[in-house]
C-alpha cells in the first residue's frame, strides 16, 4: 500500500477538470470491460431465483439504504461539473447528461447486485470481483481493470474537497509560488488521510454504510430541499413546500436509522473479532 501511495500522490496533483476528463473516459472504458467480464462469470451456471430468499431481514435494510445512498450520492461533483461545461443547459432536462448517466448507473448497480447475489448467495463479498476464481487469468484481469479505473478517477474525487477547502487556506500564503506549493502540500495531506483510513479500516463495507447514512444522506437528501426553501422562499408554492418536507423527512429517517444500524454492525464486527478462538488439542 505504501508503494501505491506514490502514483496516487502523482495523479492527485492534477488540478484541472479538463485535464482529468480523458482519464475519466479511459476509466469508464476499463469499468465497462471489467463489468462485461464479470457478467461472463456471473451468468454461467446460475441457480434458480427460487433458491435465494426474496428478502433477508429488516435489520439489514438500513445497511442497504446507507450503502445505496453512498453509491448514488455525487452531489459534490454535480455542481462543479455543470459549472465547467461549455453548454450547461445540456446537463439538465429529461434526456440531459445527469438523468442519462444516473439511469445507466442505476441499471448497472441493479444488474450487478441481482446477479451477484443470485450466483453466490450469502457467500458474495463486498466486491463481487473477490468471488471470481483467483486462478483464472481473466478474473485477475478484471481486478486490474477495476483498480486502474479507480486510480484514474482518484484525482476527480479529490477535486471537490480541494475546491471547497483550499480557497479558505490560500489566504494564509502571500506569494504565488507559496500558494502553488501550499496547494500541492494540501492535496498530498488529503491523500495521506485517505491512505491512513484505507490501511486502518478492516471492513470497508460497514464504514461505507455509515458514511452513506451520515454524510451522504445529509448532502444529497437533507440539505438540497433546505437550500431550495431558503433561496426561493418568497415565491415557494405549497406543493414545493410539501415536496421539500417529504424529502427532508426521508433523509432524516435514513440518517437516524442508517447511522444507528451501521454503528451497531461495526460494534458487533469488532466484538466478534476480539472474541477468543477455541483451542483444539490433538
Amino acid at each position: 500500500m505504501a508503494i501505491l501511495l506514490i502514483p496516487l500522490l502523482a495523479i492527485s496533483m492534477i488540478r484541472s477538470l479538463k485535464v482529468l476528463a480523458p482519464f475519466s473516459l479511459i476509466s469508464n472504458v476499463f469499468l465497462g470491460l471489467g463489468i462485461a467480464i464479470t457478467f461472463h462469470y456471473l451468468l454461467q451456471d446460475i441457480p434458480s431465483s427460487y433458491d435465494r430468499p426474496e428478502f433477508k431481514s429488516w435489520k439489514q435494510l438500513p445497511l442497504f439504504v446507507g450503502t445505496s445512498i453512498y453509491a448514488f450520492e455525487g452531489i459534490g461533483v454535480v455542481l462543479p461539473l455543470e459549472r465547467k461545461m461549455t453548454t450547461p443547459e445540456d446537463f439538465r432536462g429529461c434526456n440531459g447528461v445527469l438523468n442519462t448517466a444516473m439511469i445507466l448507473v442505476t441499471c448497472g448497480y441493479i444488474a450487478v447486485g441481482f446477479f451477484g447475489y443470485l450466483k453466490y448467495g450469502d457467500a458474495v463479498h463486498g466486491s463481487v470481483t473477490l468471488n471470481l476464481p483467483p486462478s483464472d487469468n481473466l478474473a485477475q484481469l478484471v481486478k486490474i481493470l477495476m483498480a486502474v479505473a479507480i486510480y484514474l478517477t482518484y484525482s476527480l474525487m479529490l477535486y471537490v474537497p480541494s475546491e471547497i477547502m483550499w480557497p479558505h487556506l490560500r489566504t494564509r500564503f502571500h506569494s504565488n509560488r507559496a500558494k502553488r506549493v501550499g496547494e500541492y502540500a494540501f492535496r498530498a495531506f488529503l491523500v495521506l488521510i485517505t491512505f491512513i483510513l484505507a490501511a486502518a479500516i478492516p471492513n470497508i463495507g460497514l464504514f461505507i454504510s455509515l458514511v452513506g447514512a451520515m454524510s451522504s444522506s445529509t448532502l444529497a437528501i437533507i440539505f438540497p430541499p433546505i437550500i431550495e426553501l431558503v433561496t426561493f422562499w418568497p415565491r415557494v408554492s405549497k406543493l414545493t413546500i410539501i415536496k421539500c418536507f417529504v424529502i427532508m423527512s426521508f433523509g432524516i429517517l435514513c440518517f437516524v436509522i442508517g447511522s444507528y444500524a451501521s454503528i451497531m454492525a461495526i460494534v458487533e464486527y469488532f466484538q466478534s473479532a476480539d472474541e477468543p478462538k477455541p483451542e483444539f488439542i490433538c
